[in-house]
């Protein structure tokens, strides 16, 4: 059985940077930056435990792909 995607979309929520992750927020980090290099920590230590992990940054209705484990 497959590990599910942990997928962290970094987004500007309500006038700040935030975290996306199972449909929860996470922050707000007072930089895009910031809110960056903690989904790329967080999806490094998911990658680590054998997960699929990514890190999008959401710019409108598109996806930026940062930060990938998964092989295209």
């Amino acid at each position: 059985m497959a590990l599910p995607h942990a997928r962290y979309i970094v987004l500007d929520h309500e006038g700040a940077w935030k975290i996306n992750l199972d449909n929860k927020y996470y922050g707000p980090f007072p930089t895009q930056a910031d809110a960056v290099a903690t989904a790329t920590s967080g999806a490094q230590k998911a990658a680590g435990a054998g997960y699929p992990a990514s890190v999008l940054l959401m710019k409108g209705t598109s996806f930026e792909t940062l930060w990938t484990n998964v092989p295209d």
